[in-house]
């Protein structure tokens, strides 16, 4: 009777054992997860920052007697980036979707930046949106 309840009683432990295991594994995994995720939107965030930044310095340094600025794509290693602008001035035709008519000092070429970063990996899918508004 006591080898029966031992055998019992180690099978028993031994199941239990096993199930910590398997629910240790999986928060690791979850864990490890969390960890990258965070970690390509970080990334993520600071190409969306970069992005912005490279939008508003082509903007300062475009000449406007040659045209406006519609659209920059940029590729990052592990994102891509597109800025597209609209901009706020007297002279803009009804038929142009890139403007607005102001005739105002105060939005003379100011410039809505829209850019979004989508992440390249598909298993890691991130994509982050920033508006802001420039004057010239």
């Amino acid at each position: 009777m006591k080898k029966g309840f031992s055998l019992l009683f180690t099978l028993i432990f031994v199941m239990i054992m096993a199930v910590v295991g398997v629910m240790i594994l999986e928060f690791s995994t979850s864990s490890v997860k969390h960890t990258a995720r965070s970690f390509m939107d970080t990334k993520a965030e600071l190409a969306l920052r970069a992005a912005t930044e490279y939008a508003i310095m082509a903007l300062q340094g475009h000449d406007y007697t040659h045209g406006r600025i519609n659209k920059i794509n940029l590729h990052f290693p592990e994102f891509d980036a597109e800025v597209r602008f609209h901009y706020f001035t007297p002279k803009c035709a009804n038929t142009d979707k890139y403007c607005t008519y102001e005739d105002t000092n105060d939005t003379n070429m100011t410039s809505l930046i829209y850019v979004t970063v989508e992440s390249k990996n598909k298993s890691f899918k991130v994509r982050k949106v920033r508006v802001t508004l420039q004057n010239p």
